[in-house]
């Protein structure tokens, strides 16, 4: 079953309410923007608690929607470009290809850094054991809301182009969409 028919599924009303929130679980299983367990505290932090509540169920998959049309789209505007630079003559991309994950693609930036920061804030206290750069910088970008400056910034994203482990590549990606460089450095 893939993306739309489970949407359907939270949709549908003749279901029970927890089969609907599972249906969701299972949206989010498949398009996980910030990563799973973020992925859904951010929703129910936007709409409310959507485990409970009709409206906030719905607003919850409207804004999971949203955010993978624009993802699609944005792969969709890439592979034309790609396509045109290649006919250029260029084989090697310019720009990476939108990530699937690490980056809530929204209307508005504010919306991308505020769930950036949303999975930072649950990434931090189970990392404990990082390095204290990237613990200190995730720190910083928390209490700013995402706002990085330019050094922070820079560090951020060679780190995220090194070849770190994943549990350091992943504070780096998010902090790169918190500050609105999402498009810049390996995804």
């Amino acid at each position: 079953m893939g993306f739309g028919e489970r949407a359907r599924r939270v949709r549908d009303g003749r279901l029970a309410h927890g089969q609907r929130v599972a249906a969701l679980c299972s949206c989010v299983r498949l398009y996980h923007p910030i990563g799973h367990r973020a992925t859904l505290s951010f929703l129910a932090e936007l709409t409310g608690p959507y485990q409970r509540h009709e409206r906030a169920l719905l607003d919850a998959l409207a804004a999971l929607e949203t955010g993978r049309a624009q993802w699609r789209s944005a792969g969709a505007a890439y592979a034309d470009s790609r396509v045109k630079q290649k006919r250029l003559g260029r084989r090697v991309p310019i720009d990476p290809p939108p990530g699937k994950t690490g980056h809530w693609y929204a209307a508005t930036p504010d919306l991308s850094r505020r769930a950036a920061v949303h999975a930072l804030k649950l990434w931090e206290p189970e990392h404990a054991s990082a390095d204290e750069e990237t613990r200190s910088l995730v720190r910083q970008c928390v209490a700013t809301g995402g706002r990085l400056t330019g050094a922070q910034l820079d560090t951020v994203l060679r780190r995220r182009t090194r070849d770190e482990p994943g549990d350091i590549r992943w504070p780096m990606t998010l902090m790169a969409s918190a500050a609105g460089a999402h498009r810049f450095g390996a995804h």
